[in-house]
């Protein structure tokens, strides 16, 4: 047994020359596997380079659709036939574009030429009603300014004549009142005198809380009278109110109105660079010029005429 595992000299080098095959052929293998799969890799890379080839030539057809050949070969007819008619819709909406951006510059230049036109007319005005009112030279007035303060005392007049209205009719009543009053006294009714006119809300409280005046009182035609001629004094009283609070909201929207025409006129002068107020700086200025237009407009100081200063300060506080 021990004699069929001996190897002789002569068998060594035929078993490293199999060991030597064996190991070539797992190598080859190997190799061919490798370059198989980059065959594989190669023939996915050239049939995505055929395809972008491909499309590029197809890009190029369409940027070169004016080629026959080229159309030929690579469109059919039906889509060569859209193509052109795109390509002509394209043509004609570009020429309209470039005509409408003509006419749309050509119409800016007259607008232009007719503003300049207005600006010089307006300076032109300005000069000779700067002239005519013997104004200073240095400092021409505006018209619009001009304008804007007529429309504004139009407003305020309009409101005095109003408020003179409201006026008369309070001294008639109390005038009329007063003489009640006096021929009351001169035929003894005292009692129901007390209660005609305008009564305040002191009196009111007054002739309620009394006992002669309460809810005790009897019902009788002197009563019925008293009541009657307090209904009517409250009623008479309720409705000046409403017209005080009715006039000051009128005061209001002028004072709102003016506001709103300081305000476009100072953005005109910053525009033009003639001014320049901050946000603080600004709505003081316009505080302050309405605090002098309702001096010289309105009633003197603590009146009721007076309040749209009050209300007008209050919103520009909180504006700062």
């Amino acid at each position: 047994g021990s004699s069929k595992w001996t190897m002789t000299p002569s068998i060594l080098p035929k078993l490293w020359q199999m060991l030597n095959l064996a190991q070539l052929l797992r190598d080859s293998r190997e190799r061919s596997k490798q370059l198989s799969e980059e065959v594989k890799e190669l023939s996915q890379r050239l049939a995505e380079a055929q395809g972008d080839n491909k499309l590029l030539r197809m890009t190029i057809a369409r940027q070169r659709l004016g080629d026959e050949e080229v159309g030929a070969r690579h469109f059919q007819a039906y889509e060569r036939e859209d193509l052109v008619q795109q390509l002509e819709t394209a043509r004609e909406q570009n020429e309209e574009l470039e005509h409408s951006v003509k006419s749309l510059t050509d119409e800016l230049q007259d607008v232009r030429a007719e503003r300049n036109v207005f600006q010089e007319k307006a300076q032109r005005l300005n000069h000779e009603v700067n002239h005519i009112l013997g104004g200073h030279e240095c400092r021409i007035l505006d018209v619009d300014a001009l304008c804007m303060e007529n429309r504004y005392l139009h407003e305020r007049f309009k409101q005095l004549q109003e408020e003179v209205t409201m006026l008369k009719t309070n001294v008639m009543k109390y005038k009329s009142a007063l003489e009640s009053r006096k021929n009351s006294k001169t035929y003894g009714k005292a009692n129901s005198s007390a209660l005609t006119g305008v009564l305040s809300a002191k009196q009111v409280q007054e002739l309620l809380l009394s006992e002669d005046h309460g809810c005790s009182l009897p019902v009788t035609s002197q009563s019925i009278s008293d009541l009657k001629s307090l209904a009517t004094a409250l009623l008479e009283t309720i409705h000046e109110k409403n017209l005080v609070i009715q006039h000051q909201r009128q005061t209001n929207k002028i004072l709102g109105n003016r506001v709103g025409e300081l305000e476009k006129k100072l953005k005109t002068l910053e525009v033009s660079g003639l001014w320049s107020l901050p946000g603080l700086c600004h709505t003081l200025f316009i505080f302050f010029v309405l605090r002098i237009e309702n001096q010289r407009y309105s009633g003197p100081p603590g009146s009721q005429l007076n309040a749209p200063a009050v209300y007008i300060h209050k919103c520009c506080l909180k504006v700062a």
